[in-house]
């Protein structure tokens, strides 16, 4: 079953710039609030888990497109946290989009994830054995 939820986050940004300019003790400073942020937020959305999911992501910061992944890959690290995606690599994520949007309030992403639940993949192994 293909499922779509996202979750909006309103917040510190962490660039990619700071991945290149801070060592590892400053960056893990910026990082941990942020991860604590976003497993809150995936927690309360309460998405289910996912064989593989596509992100959009749009934003309205300061930063450049290029910059917001920083922030994308903890999020992305958080759903492999919280056992939402099994795995980052090409098996299971193949697509991202990123988008400026005036629109939105300052200092806002949106994550939006559409993928497959692993309810389907689990109920497909089983009626395959059948």
């Amino acid at each position: 079953m293909i499922c779509k939820f996202e979750i909006i986050y309103k917040g510190p940004i962490i660039s990619l710039n700071h991945y290149k300019s801070l060592s590892w003790r400053k960056l893990k400073n910026k990082i941990d609030p942020l991860k604590l942020q976003l497993n809150s937020l995936i927690t309360k959305k309460n998405p289910p888990k996912l064989k593989w999911m596509e992100l959009r992501v749009s934003h309205n910061t300061n930063l450049d497109l290029d910059n917001i992944t920083g922030t994308i890959k903890v999020f992305v690290d958080c759903l492999r946290h919280k056992k939402i995606l099994i795995e980052d690599d090409k098996k299971f994520w193949d697509y991202m989009s990123l988008r400026y949007n005036p629109d939105l309030p300052k200092k806002t992403l949106i994550f939006e994830i559409t993928g497959e639940t692993q309810q389907c993949l689990t109920n497909l192994k089983k009626s395959n054995q059948k």
